[in-house]
């Protein structure tokens, strides 16, 4: 959590100051030289920034929605309410379930709260939610879908799973979108990864939005799970009231986490 709140701190910076040096940049978060460089290696790679010699940039021409879908910038996003609507829907996972999970940050937030289930089988296009889960024995199985690597995403997307997506059925979709509202449902931006989750919702009995109050009531470019099919909505405590009344009055369960 430590380095997840630093490398988040390093982005603001560069937001606000297009560049800085390795060294100011250091002795402003009060760290080591290699703690420092270790930070801004994994941010790289990512490619969330990009590193010259004595200093670091934001990539240039890069823009709001290539942002938004680089899973390091979305790791170090409003993970406290992330963390939060992780537990709270950790707490729907029984002993022997099979659930599918998406490649959203929001998801990922769910695997330290499955501590205490057993036997579960998880599968997920997601490879950092993948190689987090395979740190714990508790679960049965964790199955890594097939298909195209999206780079800097974390995410595996393409029709060309469907096949293997089709020889399981699971208790549970825990899943997330770029935007969401009680009138349109879940919306994303990439429609080569939005039709892999409508065929992971298909295959399920019941879906779970995991969505924070940052993304409610906004839409983005395409709905791939429409409000009817939504059984639980976990959001945290900041959600707006009116934007939760009309979702339960779509007929979503409506989880709020503290």
């Amino acid at each position: 959590m430590i380095n997840l709140e630093r490398r988040k701190q390093i982005l603001d910076i560069l937001a606000t100051e297009g560049s800085i040096n390795t060294n100011l940049l250091s002795e402003r978060l009060g760290v080591t030289g290699a703690t420092i460089r270790t930070d801004l290696r994994d941010l790289a790679r990512e490619g969330a920034i990009v590193r010259f010699h004595g200093g670091v940039r934001l990539p240039e021409k890069q823009h709001t929605d290539e942002l938004s879908e680089n899973y390091m910038v979305r790791s170090v996003t409003h993970v406290d309410l992330k963390e939060k609507i992780g537990r709270r829907a950790a707490k729907l996972v029984q002993n022997g379930d099979t659930i599918f999970m998406d490649a959203s940050s929001t998801a990922f937030n769910m695997i330290p709260f499955l501590k205490d289930t057993d036997d579960v089988t998880v599968i997920t296009n997601g490879i950092h939610t993948a190689m987090e889960l395979q740190h714990h024995n508790n679960f049965k199985s964790i199955i890594l879908i097939g298909g195209m690597l999206r780079p800097h995403s974390g995410t595996i997307e393409g029709v060309m799973c469907r096949e293997m997506i089709s020889r399981f059925r699971a208790e549970y979709y825990f899943v997330s979108g770029n935007g969401f509202s009680p009138e349109m449902g879940l919306s994303g931006n990439n429609l080569f990864e939005l039709e892999l989750k409508r065929i992971c919702a298909e295959r399920s009995k019941h879906i779970v939005a995991l969505i924070d109050s940052t993304k409610m009531g906004a839409d983005s470019a395409s709905v791939f799970i429409s409000p009817n099919k939504i059984d639980y909505l976990v959001t945290d405590d900041n959600a707006d009231q009116v934007t939760v009344e009309a979702c339960r009055k779509k007929g979503m369960n409506v989880l709020i986490s503290d």
